[in-house]
């Protein structure tokens, strides 16, 4: 009976925190803004950061292109790609003075690792030089891979359960 008993105290006392929660290590996100990206491809990406230390956490990303913004009247490739990242961040003020709490607007600096693959149709419109009247459009199938690294700075904006 005293062990069954203990071992009900231990499990409660685990369950049983103080009253303030601990902040959670994992942060979801979505990338909203990469829904409207006209520039490479848009996606729908989402993110999940785990913080290592205080000071140091670790950000993946995932992205999938659902649709593509020009249409081309002759179909070579059907649009579709996809994004990854994974970076490394490192809270500059949390770093320099480890008595900062943690707050929910945090300063960062990040290396970041990419990989994005894409292909779809594209089109180009041209003219000859010796008659500029008459116009011509080439439809062509396009792949495209990309791979490197960038430099990342800025300010995370966390928001919690409570504000919603």
């Amino acid at each position: 009976m005293k062990k069954l008993l203990t071992i009900l105290i231990l499990t409660i006392s685990n369950l049983i925190f103080a009253q303030e929660s601990k902040e959670s290590n994992w942060i979801l996100k979505l990338n909203a803004t990469q829904l409207v990206d006209a520039v490479s491809f848009p996606t729908l990406q989402i993110s999940a950061e785990r913080k290592i230390n205080p000071y140091f956490s670790v950000n993946a990303e995932f992205g999938y292109q659902f649709y593509d913004f020009s249409k081309a009247d002759t179909l070579l490739l059907k649009s579709k790609g996809f994004k990854t990242n994974l970076e490394g961040r490192v809270y500059l003020f949390k770093l320099l003075n480890s008595r900062i709490e943690s707050k929910q607007n945090e300063f960062y600096v990040g290396l970041q690792l990419f990989y994005r693959e894409n292909e779809g149709t594209n089109s180009v419109d041209f003219s000859p030089k010796n008659d500029e009247t008459k116009f011509y459009t080439d439809n062509f199938g396009t792949k495209r891979t990309a791979k490197g690294f960038n430099i990342t700075f800025g300010n995370q904006i966390s928001v919690s359960k409570k504000s919603f």
